[in-house]
């Protein structure tokens, strides 16, 4: 019988019960499953020190087009991440590495994994193809998670995951593999206690190719883009504090140049666009 994609998460659910006896299809699994991780993690080490700045689909959902920009126009100008930050998105690779696995140990057909795609000149790399589904697999904490679960996903997108989705299915949609054109999923787990939920998405109505097309002309002009997010008030001193979306972009220096100013409390760094009253003594400013 061949499994259908809405009973993924309680099969996968079913095989770590142990309600599941593969057999010697556990050892050809396992051992491609081991070959991927070793390329993953390889890939993760070696080549994104040689990382060269583009347009690809994994960014044409972000919702603001000037960090986007900068990053290809301003390369040397982008906080390059920490090394735990890179442990954490190495991290979340290998949880989505064992997602598939996973599918795949619990019976479900999961094709066109890592292959190359292409939108409007735009290229990217797709997850996954499980059960004819176009999916796109992550790793969230609780909170995130919760999200997806619950659809709240379509109200409150922050990195821009939809628009990303929506850009593969759309390059999908001549591909045999994808047997379903009309919808696509994120396969998601929560990191810290080992949830899993299918969040279904329709194909949207409006046309990605044109929106990807004018992304590509924004990228490729002289205009820096506007912002997509606006300072906020720092309680009631009068002092202006990048919003959240912002203080955690690699192009915030980038974008607004030596009037922004960091202060470290006793929370974590302030990232301040307008100072009109110093912060107190204890306060430590980084230059």
């Amino acid at each position: 019988m061949v499994k259908q994609i809405e009973t993924l998460v309680d099969d996968i659910y079913e095989l770590l019960g142990g309600n599941f006896f593969i057999g010697e299809l556990l050892d050809d699994l396992s051992e491609a499953f081991a070959q991927r991780m070793k390329q993953m993690v390889g890939n993760r080490v070696i080549k994104d020190n040689n990382y060269t700045p583009g347009l690809r689909m994994s960014n044409l959902g972000k919702p603001c087009e000037r960090q986007v920009y900068l990053g290809i126009h301003k390369p040397e100008e982008m906080e390059p991440l920490d090394p735990w930050t890179r442990m954490k998105f190495l991290y979340g690779d290998c949880i989505e590495e064992l997602l598939l696995f996973l599918c795949e140990a619990a019976g479900h057909t999961v094709t066109g994994m890592q292959d190359k795609m292409e939108l409007e000149g735009v290229p990217g790399h797709r997850d996954a193809v499980i059960d004819g589904v176009l999916v796109d697999v992550k790793s969230a904490s609780t909170f995130s998670f919760k999200k997806f679960k619950d659809g709240g996903l379509v109200n409150d997108d922050p990195f821009g995951y939809i628009g990303q989705i929506q850009s593969y299915l759309e390059a999908s949609q001549d591909d045999p593999l994808v047997t379903d054109k009309s919808r696509c999923a994120f396969l998601v787990m929560d990191k810290t206690l080992g949830h899993i939920c299918l969040d279904i998405h329709a194909k949207v109505p409006f046309d990605v190719r044109e929106i990807t097309r004018q992304k590509v002309a924004t990228m490729e002009g002289d205009v820096l883009p506007s912002r997509a997010f606006a300072p906020v008030e720092d309680g009631k001193s009068g002092n202006m504090k990048l919003p959240m979306q912002c203080s955690y972009c690699n192009a915030k220096h980038a974008c607004y140049g030596p009037e922004l100013r960091t202060f470290l409390y006793s929370n974590g760094p302030r990232y301040l666009t307008k100072v009109v009253r110093e912060p107190a003594e204890h306060v430590i400013e980084v230059k």
